[in-house]
């Protein structure tokens, strides 16, 4: 079942970590976890439901003196390789970057990554909530919001399941979501 969702591109997620954007992240906070269901952190569809093994992401977060080291873990629930494969995913990051100078802030990722086209926020899909269709949003079906965030372009199998990148620019609480 989770292959026919996979393939009819239902297989996405978003969560809430917070509920506005640009609240810093405290130092007990630069590592942790967010698993499915939605009460543990993460509202998920398609082939990341509990039902089809759930889904994890894990971070750390440190700085080493010169910038800050992130990196991210996703996993199903019970931290064996996520299944399905992750297309691609968005963090958000704080609206204070400029886009433009986007490699000034964000650097030394392990997998490409994008930034919105326009350079203001990845667009919402205006079907929301869609279990039953592809949606209307291009290549981010079932979008909840308007996302100011970084894309990573790269499978997670890719890259072993691990996203790293650094930045000048210290943690904030902020949404993710993943095709």
């Amino acid at each position: 079942m989770k292959k026919i969702f996979y393939l009819a591109g239902f297989l996405l997620l978003f969560a809430s970590l917070a509920v506005a954007a640009g609240v810093p992240v405290g130092p007990g906070n630069y590592s942790g976890f967010r698993t499915t269901p939605s009460g543990s952190g993460i509202d998920s569809t398609g082939g990341y439901l509990d039902a089809n093994g759930g889904f994890r992401i894990s971070w750390e977060i440190y700085f080493d003196g010169s910038f800050w080291n992130y990196s991210y873990t996703v996993a199903n629930k019970d931290g064996s390789a996520v299944n399905p494969d992750v297309s691609h995913w968005i963090l958000e990051i704080s609206p204070e970057v400029d886009f433009e100078n986007f490699g000034d802030y964000v650097f030394g990722a392990n997998a490409k990554v994008e930034t919105p086209p326009g350079g203001n926020f990845w667009p919402r899909d205006i079907n929301f909530p869609n279990e039953t269709r592809a949606g209307a949003n291009n290549g981010n079906p079932n979008l909840g919001t308007d996302l100011v965030g970084i894309k990573f372009d790269s499978s997670s199998s890719s890259v072993g399941g691990t996203y790293t990148f650094k930045s000048v620019e210290p943690p904030i609480w902020g949404d993710f979501y993943i095709k």
